[in-house]
């Protein structure tokens, strides 16, 4: 197959920036975070690491332990959505630096930001949708997330046994999928940039602090069994939190799978179009929705303007909104958390019926 590529951008993207670049000139402010975004950050590793020393320190039974493993994992949601995201794609702060430290909170809690990059702001947000180029689609044949992905008997029940696998990916990362992919030099079917030493050391380096602190540490003060069902807990419920936000955002009926040309490697839309036919807001008039995911839940925006803080996108989702209706292209948004869950859901579902024979 030819090199996947993108026809060549219309008027939409262009009148876009402008309104955008307009609004950030007009209204004086930058497109990195600002004073909300260092107080939220100061917020979210407080929550953190006191969550931490009650469960390890001052968790007097296996109920308190569970019920503090809950409060960390949200710590762990909470930089996953609001710390780590921007700074690795570059839109926490001007200072590479300080993106660069705000990033390593993704190795904090037990992923790799160097991995990330590539996976998410690459592959992600170049080929959105595109089976076998998103590797947000793929599940090794687990679930059918895409009409391009092939039937298996199994997908008949994939809106069942779905949840409880989503749950199981953060544990994914730390055993096996951040291994595999840092060892083999590949993500899914797109080969790795090679990887420097320095790379590799700070990846083996932080995932044995991360075991350090989550289990070696608790083991001074608990049963092995309560630390290793406390540890299951916390990734249980960050697995399903992360999981689930992303995948409301584009795996639902509303948005868009497309399909290069075999001949020419062309998808059939320019990148920006590509973005907003595959990809959905949830619950935009939320603001405590909006708090908690990092904005995620102006996934339009994101794609968009990826370089753009998230403290920013409820007020360039109504530009977006706007530009998006002048082009006529559809612009997709769910009222709500739950609107957008059940979307999701039907899509799985519909996708788990075997097709029809071509």
């Amino acid at each position: 197959m030819n090199r996947i590529t993108f026809p060549v951008g219309n008027a939409f993207y262009q009148t876009l920036k402008r309104r955008v670049d307009d609004y950030f000139q007009n209204s004086r402010k930058q497109k990195t975070g600002n004073a909300s975004m260092y107080v939220k950050t100061g917020i979210v590793l407080l929550w953190l690491a006191a969550s931490y020393v009650l469960l390890v320190f001052f968790s007097a039974s296996f109920i308190m332990a569970l019920i503090t493993a809950f409060f960390v994992a949200q710590g762990f949601v909470l930089v996953g959505f609001n710390i780590m995201h921007d700074a690795n794609h570059g839109s926490y702060s001007e200072r590479k630096i300080v993106n660069r430290l705000m990033g390593w909170t993704l190795d904090l809690i037990g992923g790799s930001s160097h991995l990330w990059k590539h996976k998410h702001n690459v592959l992600h947000h170049t080929y959105t949708n595109v089976a076998d180029l998103d590797d947000d689609l793929d599940t090794g044949g687990l679930l059918r997330l895409s009409p391009e992905q092939q039937w298996k008997p199994w997908h008949r029940y994939q809106q069942w046994y779905a949840f409880p696998l989503y749950s199981l990916l953060t544990i994914s990362w730390l055993t096996f999928y951040d291994f595999q992919k840092l060892i083999t030099g590949r993500i899914g079917n797109h080969k790795l940039p090679q990887t420097l030493l320095r790379d590799k050391l700070f990846f083996f380096l932080t995932k044995v602090f991360y075991f350090t602190y989550t289990i070696a540490i608790p083991l001074f003060f608990h049963p092995v069994l309560h630390v290793l069902l406390g540890f299951l807990a916390i990734h249980i419920v960050t697995g399903i939190t992360l999981a689930v936000v992303f995948q409301l955002a584009h795996t639902t009926p509303a948005t868009e799978f497309p399909t290069a040309d075999a001949e020419s490697g062309k998808l059939p839309e320019d990148w920006a179009s590509h973005q907003v036919n595959t990809t959905a807001d949830f619950a935009p008039n939320n603001p405590v929705v909006s708090w908690y995911l990092g904005g995620l839940n102006f996934q339009v925006e994101h794609h968009l303007f990826s370089r753009v803080c998230h403290v920013h996108y409820p007020a360039l989702s109504k530009i977006v909104k706007q530009t998006c209706e002048e082009f006529s292209l559809s612009y997709h948004s769910f009222p709500t958390v739950r609107a957008a869950f059940m979307a999701h859901w039907r899509h799985l579902r519909d996708l788990g019926k075997q097709p029809l024979p071509a």
